[in-house]
């Protein structure tokens, strides 16, 4: 049982690296033309997607430009079935963007598994709306399954400008165990991250070929850390909720 996950894991990443290569460099120079713009890169994802939105942040070895559009009441934190109540209500996306100050510059960059309700597909589209360019990370097998729940009717790989599958199957979890009809060990946090560093990885080598330093937090638990971060915090600090 053990290796069964460890096998599945194994089988997404690598049906991640043959597939999505092609979307993931081009996500990765929408993050460098953004940093070369001075934009932020706003990811945000409700329910469990908020923790690849999450990862991205204040994270050693990580872009420091970097600001989650983190709605608490969207976070598990607040409540499971709350955030999965409101995450399907129309509008709440507009009000998100308006209150967190998004500019035109800045790249929206959109987690969901199933990519079928209306927060994150409106985010997509208030964000397009405002002039701004949207990356998802989604599941297409799950996506296509299903209908939106958003009044445009549209799941969210029908509106954004770059979309990456996860690959992560129909409903998320990938084991199988005898006795369940349902499987179990969700996919979509374990493959979003790595997506995600992978864009990073690629924004981080664009700007360095250009001879530009990103900036790129290191661990304010190494020597010598927390004051090699404070240059970034100190450019940043208007911009980021650190």
């Amino acid at each position: 049982m053990f290796d069964d996950f460890m096998a599945k894991v194994a089988e997404a990443l690598e049906k991640i690296r043959l597939t999505q290569k092609a979307a993931i460099e081009e996500a990765g120079r929408f993050v460098a033309e953004t940093i070369k713009k001075d934009g932020m890169v706003r990811p945000m994802g409700t329910g469990h997607s908020h923790l690849v939105a999450t990862e991205m942040y204040q994270r050693a070895g990580g872009l420091a430009c970097v600001s989650p559009l983190m709605e608490g009441n969207l976070m598990m934190h607040e409540g499971g079935r709350k955030s999965g109540a409101l995450e399907r209500l129309p509008g709440y996306a507009a009000a998100i963007l308006a209150y967190n100050d998004v500019e035109s510059r800045d790249l929206l960059l959109i987690i969901s598994q199933s990519g079928r309700n209306a927060v994150p597909v409106e985010t997509a589209i208030e964000g397009k709306r405002r002039g701004m360019k949207t990356v998802a990370i989604t599941s297409l097998a799950h996506s296509k399954s299903v209908l939106s729940r958003a009044p445009s009717a549209l799941r969210l790989f029908e509106v954004a400008d770059v979309v990456i599958d996860n690959c992560s199957p129909i409903g998320d979890a990938c084991v199988e165990l005898p006795g369940l009809n349902d499987s179990v060990a969700p996919l979509s946090t374990i493959t979003g991250v790595f997506i995600w560093h992978q864009i990073e990885i690629a924004a981080v080598s664009a700007l360095l070929a250009e001879g530009l330093k990103p900036p790129v937090f290191v661990s304010g638990n190494a020597p010598g850390g927390e004051a090699r971060n404070l240059e970034i915090y100190m450019k940043y600090k208007n911009r980021v909720r650190f």
